[in-house]
């Protein structure tokens, strides 16, 4: 019987994960972690970075939310489909990769998105970021 119940109850949670429109209220009483995983669970990005604003940006913790929460923003806008909005939601994401690179350096998976990201950009003509993005990817060591 429990065989049977596991794929229904993943299936139950995706659907309960991937509905956008749904924004739950954030408990205050939750640690901060708990409440920076569930405002990336809904997609609201924007609030969880005001969130950490106000904490200590040398904490490591703070850190580590920091660019969970900006790695997690760049995935989103990049694989976010409305291809009237591309440009804009690339030039996002890079900002957020570059985000992630200067709280540490060492992320590999915010160094291959930008790759790949820069990449698709060299195969159309007459099209790159705009400059202040290109500026930003010069600060964490990527020469556009």
């Amino acid at each position: 019987m429990l065989k049977k119940l596991i794929p229904l109850l993943l299936l139950v949670t995706l659907i309960s994960c991937s509905n956008e429109d749904t924004d739950v209220e954030i408990d205050p009483n939750l640690s901060l972690s708990d409440q920076i995983d569930q405002l990336i669970d809904q997609n609201r990005y924007e609030t969880a970075l005001d969130l950490l604003e106000d904490e200590d940006p040398q904490n490591p913790d703070t850190r580590f939310l920091l660019e969970k929460t900006h790695l997690n923003y760049g995935l989103h806008s990049m694989n976010t489909f409305d291809q009237t909005e591309m440009r804009t939601r690339m030039n996002n994401a890079l900002i957020q990769f570059t985000e992630v690179l200067k709280l540490n350096p060492d992320n590999q998976m915010a160094r291959d998105q930008i790759i790949q990201i820069m990449d698709i950009y060299s195969t159309i003509p007459d099209r790159q970021p705009e400059p202040e993005v290109l500026e930003a990817l010069r600060e964490v060591g990527f020469d556009y």
